[in-house]
């Protein structure tokens, strides 16, 4: 009877190590926004929890833009607010005819003490290309997300 209350109690010890595992790298995974992806350091102090783009700074979120639309918005929402935090974003053309991968703008921000979301937006004077383009989101000076919309 021993033996068995042994195997028993071993097996419950790795059930419980397995699904805390689990359950760890499933949540460290999720991303807000479906069509963006992460690439933050482990121990970042500031990091994004959400980016979207809109079609105002107060809008929806969304993935596709008309050509028509002629700016299009970027809101940052931070995991909180600190001073000092240098946030840069940057534009790119990534399949777009005539542009693959090229930089559009960049803007650079340092937060103030109660900067906790941080709209941008890149205004174009003309219909834009259609294609795919792509916002890369740093926070100092780190890659800490990317997210993709597209002009169709």
């Amino acid at each position: 009877m021993k033996r068995y209350s042994a195997w028993v109690a071993f097996g419950l010890l790795l059930f419980v190590v397995l699904a805390c595992n689990l359950s760890k790298n499933k949540n460290s995974n999720v991303n807000v926004n479906i069509n963006s992806g992460t690439n933050r350091p482990a121990n970042a102090e500031v990091y994004t929890e959400e980016v979207y783009a809109a079609k105002s700074e107060d809008g929806a979120a969304t993935s596709t833009f008309a050509p028509s639309d002629r700016t299009v918005h970027v809101v940052i929402n931070l995991n909180k607010a600190k001073a000092g935090t240098d946030v840069r974003v940057v534009w790119i053309a990534d399949e777009v005819e005539g542009a693959t991968n090229k930089e559009l703008k960049t803007l650079e921000y340092t937060t103030k003490a109660f900067d906790k979301k941080i709209p941008g937006y890149l205004r174009w004077s003309q219909d834009w290309p259609k294609g795919r383009y792509r916002v890369a989101v740093h926070i100092n000076g780190n890659l800490d997300r990317t997210i993709y919309y597209d002009v169709q």
